[in-house]
Formats: C-alpha cells, structure tokens, sequence
C-alpha cells in the first residue's frame, strides 16, 4: 500500500513537472498510468522504450509479442522534450541522477525512451 501511494506521489508530482514543458502533445493521467503498467508488464522494469525490437534468435508467441509491442511509449505521452528539464528537476526536487531501467545511474537522458518515464524512474 505504501508503495502505490508513493508512486501516485511521484505521478502527481511528475504531471506537475510536466505542465512546465512545452511541447505540440498532451498526455493526460490515464495515457500515462496505461503506458507504465504496459511498460512493467512486459517484463517487470521501466525501460521507456519507444520502439523494441523482437528478441534475437528467440521465436515470440503471440501473446509475448503484444506485451511487447504494448510495452513500447507510443502514445502521447512518448514526447523528447525541447527545453531542459533535467536542470528543472534539478532545481525544484534536488534530483541530482537519473538511473536506467535497472537502476543504476546514468549521465544523460537517453533520445529512445520517453523522458516521462525517464523522469519517473
């Protein structure tokens, strides 16, 4: 319980955050909640991917193949923003990393995954 209250802390904060980009795209809540638990679904880690690629030399059954393909940040919600929000996160919430899906921290924002779900990790 205390987990999903601090993911809807992050999410409120994140849709906050978001309102101070500009951008030609509107991604509201429930886009956003769809694309993340589409996201975990398809193997348990936020990899914000846009597009992925099917597996090498394994064959997919069908069912993997639609987690996958839902798992990809297609919506509007998939933005690369202009402006520089790092540093406004930076700024305001003294979030000094940004990780990868698995945690470990990274030096920039990666230009195939969607910076929302960079953000959220």
């Amino acid at each position: 319980m205390m987990l999903k209250i601090k993911l809807f802390s992050s999410i409120v904060i994140l849709m906050c955050l978001f309102n101070s980009f500009r951008t030609d795209s509107v991604c509201d809540l429930e886009t956003f909640l769809l694309e993340v638990k589409q996201d975990l679904k398809d193997n348990g880690m936020l990899d914000c991917l846009r597009i992925i690629e099917p597996p090498n030399f394994v064959v997919e059954t069908e069912d993997q193949k639609n987690m996958r393909l839902a798992a990809q940040w297609d919506t509007t919600c998939a933005f690369e923003a202009e402006n520089n929000w790092r540093k406004l996160i930076k700024d305001h919430y003294k979030i000094n990393n940004l990780v990868d899906s698995i945690g470990e921290p990274v030096v920039k924002d990666s230009s195939d995954q969607a910076d929302l779900c960079e953000i959220l990790r």
